[in-house]
């Protein structure tokens, strides 16, 4: 068929992929108007394209119908073509439009009103319209017999074609919301966030697509971070908020218990900024009335404590191990755990009493969580006599050294950090009983910093601990 699509400037975009997918079943289609600017003279190549038309698509929005709009002009060329119009015009509800407003004559006929993809569904009206179109020149029952054999060899054909097409066309979606999860599994929230704003966007109401959003929302939220001066805290939580608060009203259970214990979430981040937030308590209790055991909730929360008190206290405490007794997230509660133990010297034995809660319960730490241990307590208070205890009361003595020989096994630790080991190791010995293994191993240890002349601060805790320990029991 030889269509002509008349639509307003608005709806241009919306005119161009119509123009494709018409093209691609097979039909010649006329949209060009781009060089008509409104007040100009009515084009003449319009005209004689209208009526060089097998039919009409006529895009209603209340741009189009509103009086003097080019869409209208075109509109009465095609009802002196055609006096009546079913079967030659189809009109088509791109935008809600007052029903006063359209004229009689597209009213006339079915108003296409798209509940889905606007270009899918009118893709396939036209191909209705066409079939209903009247059939001349057929000579005899042979040729009604050819004819319907031909028609439903074509409605096969196109039945396939159209199931074709929406296997892409979902096809296609699933490939951007996967695109969109990778990104922010990724790391790269704000990159994923436009990207799922974009899917939510076209898929409007998708349970699916809302709940992704809703996670990667909630990741961004647990993994936010202000390199310098760039973006404030304020202004990543300004993005994701409004769609969480959205997804409290549509969510139960574990799932609303996750969205407002992020949102309280959003408000601490918000005030780290100096920000008047909101307390986020009342958001953890509202999540924990929804979810009692919500992993999420109780770390914020206790997060929250320690932060606003400067205190390890018993709420702190008991909040995480609540949260422990979860199995979700497990190395985002640890990496919490861990951060509220470094935000204050006097926590950092704390640290270890995490690292031994791993080890009991089977976990693997990784590089980072390795390496910050090492850099906050074995480089730093276990070689302080002043300090030592602070860390090492927190922990069983026998605790204390299965955790370190579980996190720094001899044969794994590099050449430059083996001096510490030693003295680590036999400081801990030292504190099970084993006093003269202990003593051996520093005695090699002190002989090595006397031979190469070293005075630095784990030669002397070195010397110190050796003094000790040759003393009576």
């Amino acid at each position: 068929m030889k269509l002509f699509i008349s639509y307003p400037s608005d709806q241009k975009d919306l005119a161009e992929r119509l123009r494709l997918a018409l093209e691609a079943e097979g039909h010649g289609v006329f949209t060009d108007r781009s060089e008509l600017k409104e007040g100009e003279p009515y084009h003449e190549a319009l005209r004689e394209a209208i009526e060089d038309a097998d039919a009409m698509v006529f895009f209603i929005t209340p741009r189009s119908v509103s009086p003097g709009s080019y869409a209208l002009t075109e509109l009465d060329t095609a009802q002196r073509r055609w006096r009546a119009p079913g079967g030659r015009v189809l009109p088509v509800v791109v935008a809600p439009t007052p029903i006063d407003t359209i004229p009689p004559y597209l009213r006339s006929v079915t108003l296409l009103q798209p509940k889905g993809d606007t270009v899918a569904e009118t893709v396939a009206a036209v191909a209705r319209m066409r079939r209903g179109m009247p059939l001349r020149a057929l000579i005899g029952a042979a040729g009604i017999v050819l004819l319907a054999i031909g028609a439903g060899l074509y409605g096969y054909q196109h039945l396939q074609e159209q199931r074709a097409r929406e296997k892409a066309r979902l096809e296609l979606q699933a490939a951007e919301l996967a695109a969109a999860v990778q990104l922010c599994d990724a790391g790269s929230h704000a990159v994923a966030w436009k990207q799922f704003t974009a899917v939510a966007a076209s898929r409007p109401g998708d349970e699916t697509v809302r709940l992704a959003r809703e996670e990667c929302g909630m990741r961004w939220l647990r993994e936010m971070r202000v390199v310098g001066d760039k973006q404030t805290f304020s202004e990543q939580v300004e993005q994701v908020q409004p769609v969480l608060a959205q997804g409290l009203g549509l969510s139960r259970g574990e799932h609303r218990g996750d969205l407002a214990a992020h949102l309280g979430w959003a408000d601490f981040l918000r005030s780290r900024d100096g920000v008047a937030a909101p307390s986020p308590v009342p958001m953890f209790k509202a999540a924990l009335a929804d979810d009692p055991g919500n992993v999420y909730a109780h770390a914020m929360w206790a997060h929250n404590l320690s932060w606003t008190t400067r205190e390890l206290n018993e709420p702190v405490l008991e909040h995480f191990a609540v949260a422990a007794k979860s199995t979700r997230d497990r190395p985002w509660l640890r990496n919490m755990q861990f951060s509220v133990a470094y935000n204050r010297g006097a926590h950092y034995g704390y640290a270890l009493v995490v690292a031994d809660q791993m080890r009991v319960a089977g976990e693997t730490p990784d590089a980072t969580q390795r390496d910050r241990l090492w850099r906050y307590l074995i480089d730093g208070p276990l070689t302080q006599p002043q300090e030592r205890d602070d860390v090492l009361n927190r922990l069983p003595p026998e605790s204390a050294l299965a955790t370190f020989e579980w996190l720094y096994p001899a044969a794994q630790t590099v050449a430059d950090r083996q001096p510490l080991h030693r003295f680590t190791l036999a400081l801990l010995r030292s504190r099970v009983g084993q006093r003269d293994a202990a003593r051996g191993e520093l005695e090699l240890l002190h002989k090595h910093f006397v031979a190469e002349k070293m005075d630095s601060r784990l030669s002397r805790a070195t010397a110190q601990l050796l003094a000790e320990l040759r003393k009576p029991a």
